[in-house]
């Protein structure tokens, strides 16, 4: 029987040492699917890098043709045609063609961990990843109650929903690639974001606008690399030599000089 096109894909392209890495990752349950396109035969998976315990995205268009099919990673590898990744991707890849799992029938979301891009934080986009029904519940629930915001630093939010049923704890965190890895315990496998994710989402667009992400960014590392450049770091007294302005989400350091 012929080699399956994504297969070869793998086999052409890929060194012996990083094709054995990419079985070891698939192997491991280390990809998992995070969007999935059907019109335009492009996918995108989620990597847990073996070693470093790192995640990576993979990027997958046109996987279909065997002409067109392209990838591309979010790792810095570039000693040869593909990564260990994108070999594990693929192998992932044709394990759910080979069960069907991308034909007509719907992908089922684990809430513990869903990841979600919101191109703008607002209710609009924050209404296209979850059910008419968990967005008009939600909007129910934040008229009389609020969610409980346990913390919130570093671009995490920690939440206590507090439902009929029982409490769910639910933790949104800004990753790396300005998305939103999300987790929570409630059951809903038809949507990326449950009722408790959109009621804590919905509560944080309310209260704190578009922009809340960002204010509870930690922003020392960028500081003190401004600040090495005066001879000064954040571990130093700076009361009335600097101050920290915020222009387009990013630092910038105004330097007050002394008389």
């Amino acid at each position: 029987m012929a080699l399956p096109h994504i297969l070869k894909h793998v086999y052409t392209n890929g060194t012996d040492e990083v094709i054995r890495r990419g079985k070891k990752t698939h192997a491991l349950g280390f990809v998992e699917l995070v969007e999935f396109d059907k019109l335009t035969g492009n996918i995108v998976f989620r990597v847990k890098d073996d070693t470093y315990s790192s995640f990576y995205k993979v990027y997958i268009q046109k996987y279909s043709d065997p002409k067109q099919i392209s990838l591309r990673c979010t790792c810095p590898y570039n000693l040869g045609d593909i990564c260990k990744h994108e070999v594990a991707s693929l192998f992932q890849l044709q394990e759910l063609l080979d069960k069907g799992q991308l034909g007509d029938e719907e992908v089922y979301y684990d809430q513990r961990h869903t990841v979600v891009k919101l191109r703008n934080f607002d209710l609009r986009s924050l209404r296209s990843l979850c059910s008419s029904e968990s967005f008009n519940d939600a909007e129910k629930f934040l008229q009389k109650k609020k969610v409980k915001i346990i913390s919130a630093k570093d671009e995490t939010v920690k939440a206590n929903v507090v439902l009929p049923d029982k409490d769910y704890i639910v933790v949104i965190r800004k990753n790396d690639e300005r998305n939103f890895d999300t987790s929570c315990e409630y059951e809903d496998t038809e949507f990326p974001l449950c009722l408790p994710k959109v009621m804590v989402f919905m509560q944080l667009m309310k209260q704190h606008g578009a922009e809340y992400f960002d204010t509870i960014r930690n922003r020392d590392v960028e500081k003190n690399k401004l600040l090495e450049a005066y001879g000064y770091s954040l571990a130093d007294d700076l009361k009335g030599k600097f101050e920290f302005v915020f222009k387009d989400g990013k630092p910038f350091c105004v330097y007050w000089m002394l008389k």
